[in-house]
């Protein structure tokens, strides 16, 4: 009877821990561009693909010099900021790069711009929308189709935007928009993604924050993936401290009730009700027992060969064989 209670007691134990509830933190924003915005506005779907990938995420709360960002490592990653940076944070950004990390700005009329004129780069986002002839249901939804870095392009035929802005002043970009398009009137084919060397790391510039977000991540899936790749490894730290009306309307825990199938639950019952039968009636011994037989045989056996080994070596050379025998009991032989 105390066996089974025994038995009784560990199989409730393991099924207890099996469908036990688990508690995991949540938080909520409704600020555009935030990485705790589930929304359509909201990049929770690309900070959950950078989770997916294997990528320690660190959202950044305060200013930057307060973070000590300079002393990190890994990539930067602002999207369209609407709150000045101050002298201090352009300097945490600008030794940031300059050890080897990355920054990617994505961003089209926000704060972005400033941190490409602190860092003196010849690189501007136009405060003006881009127009093209290709575009989706209407002009605010232009298609990009000129990739002309292999990591971007990699199995993507087009990149969906909204409303976004170019980049000028820069020589070359990796992603372009049609020949056609324009620019306040300006008509040409301008960049929308370009990238350039800062010190030992590097700025990417994204001139649309729309294409990360959880509306459009589903369209650029691929393209996002590829852009991952493309700023290199460590952890990311996104920006969360220069949006203006951040907010955490939600901070707390989610209780995630695990149910175990019941055919599931079956089979792990039958496997412990083996298990206990089998160690009742003794096959365990059965088993252990022919199985350290052959074990003890078999050191037995090598243990015979090195002695009679050892005998005919001391009758060659006319040694005393108790003593050789001896020496090697010695050795544990």
């Amino acid at each position: 009877m105390r066996k089974f209670v025994i038995y009784t007691i560990v199989i409730v134990l393991m099924m207890t821990l099996i469908t036990m509830p688990l508690t995991v933190p949540l938080f909520k924003s409704s600020t555009p561009y935030s990485m705790f915005n589930t929304g359509w506005d909201g990049i929770a779907r690309f900070a959950m693909f950078l989770h997916s990938k294997g990528i320690r995420l660190v959202p950044l709360f305060q200013s930057f010099d307060m973070e000590n960002l300079k002393d990190k490592n890994g990539v930067l990653v602002i999207i369209a900021p609407d709150t000045a940076y101050t002298s201090a944070e352009l300097a945490q950004i600008r030794d940031f790069v300059k050890r080897g990390n990355t920054l990617l700005i994505a961003d089209d009329f926000g704060k972005g711009d400033q941190i490409l004129r602190a860092l003196n780069l010849p690189v501007r986002i136009s405060k003006y929308p881009l127009k093209d002839f290709f575009y989706e249901k209407d002009d605010r939804i232009i298609v990009a189709v000129r990739i002309s870095d292999p990591v971007l392009g990699r199995n993507v035929s087009r990149i969906i935007m909204n409303e976004p802005s170019a980049i000028i002043v820069s020589e070359k970009g990796e992603v372009y928009s049609s020949k056609v398009a324009m620019v306040n009137l300006h008509m040409g084919q301008f960049p929308l993604l370009a990238e350039v060397p800062y010190g030992d790391g590097k700025v990417v510039v994204l001139a649309d924050p729309d294409i990360l977000t959880n509306q459009l991540f589903p369209r650029n899936r691929q393209f996002i993936s590829n852009l991952i790749d493309h700023l290199g490894g460590g952890a990311v730290y996104i920006d969360e401290a220069h949006h203006m009306d951040f907010n955490l309307y939600s901070a707390g825990t989610v209780t995630i009730t695990r149910i175990l199938p019941v055919n599931t639950a079956r089979k792990i019952l039958i496997i412990a009700g083996m298990a206990i039968l089998l160690i009742e009636i003794g096959v365990l011994n059965y088993l252990t027992g022919p199985i350290s037989a052959l074990i003890n045989r078999f050191f037995r056996e090598k243990k015979e060969d090195l002695i009679t080994l050892a005998v005919q070596i001391s009758k060659r050379n006319g040694w005393d064989e108790r003593e050789v025998l001896a020496m090697i009991e010695r050795m544990g032989g």
